[in-house]
């Protein structure tokens, strides 16, 4: 019997420690740069509306789409992801375990579905926004994805590490995203989260980061792409 592979890595074992990644320096500005990235596809006015997160992990990002207005329903393959996610309390938010590539609600439930740093993961990431097209209303439904660039210098780094969860991680182009994802409806990407290597540079990341987006350079850690269904 083929073994039913929900998630390329077990995210169970690293649960405990997710977070930490930015409680440091380098991680707090990656994730600054990738909500800015992602907020520049969020609607006006959320109020009331409902958002599905796909790989919802420990409620990270659940946190940040409750405080842009949104009722979270969070899902994720991992039983302790979402413990720790339960646990924080997340106004407007419920979590539960569940399989993105099948997913437990009727056609249409939600305004929007979110996959942030989930495809790459994911065993099928094909199947799994099949789901979250197939949850989200149509007409005037959209999905918002966030993935790591596999023409990233870091995130190639990451790969090359055979003890890194990273290393069997499925990593897009930014070509690649945008044409895996036209085909479910009008798709715009961003390349963001440029940040230098040194962290005395650090501070510097928000003007790099803008220059970068203002380029179109293919290179930024992160793709933020928005699909109007």
């Amino acid at each position: 019997m083929m073994e039913d592979r929900r998630s390329k890595v077990d995210f169970d074992v690293i649960a405990d420690r997710y977070d930490l990644w930015y409680e440091n320096a380098e991680g707090a500005m990656y994730d600054r740069l990738e909500k800015k990235a992602i907020s520049k596809y969020i609607p006006r006015n959320v109020k009331g509306m409902k958002l599905l997160e796909i790989g919802c992990g420990t409620g990270h990002w659940s946190r940040f789409f409750c405080e842009h207005g949104f009722e979270v329903t969070g899902v994720d393959v991992s039983e302790r992801m979402i413990n720790i996610a339960q646990n924080k309390n997340v106004p407007n938010a419920s979590f539960e375990i569940a399989d993105g590539r099948s997913l437990p609600f009727d056609d249409c439930s939600f305004d929007l579905a979110a996959a942030i740093t989930t495809l790459e993961f994911v065993d099928s990431a094909e199947l799994v926004v099949h789901e979250m097209v197939r949850c989200t209303r149509k007409p005037a439904g959209k999905l918002l994805i966030g993935v790591l660039n596999a023409l990233a210098r870091l995130n190639r780094k990451r790969q090359r590490n055979p003890d890194s969860l990273y290393a069997e991680a499925r990593l897009f182009s930014p070509r690649l995203l945008k044409r895996f994802l036209e085909r479910y409806g009008q798709t715009t990407i961003m390349t963001a989260a440029f940040v230098p290597a040194r962290m005395r540079h650090i501070p510097l990341s928000p003007l790099i980061d803008m220059v970068g987006r203002l380029l179109h350079l293919p290179y930024g850690v992160f793709i933020a792409a928005e699909v109007r269904l």
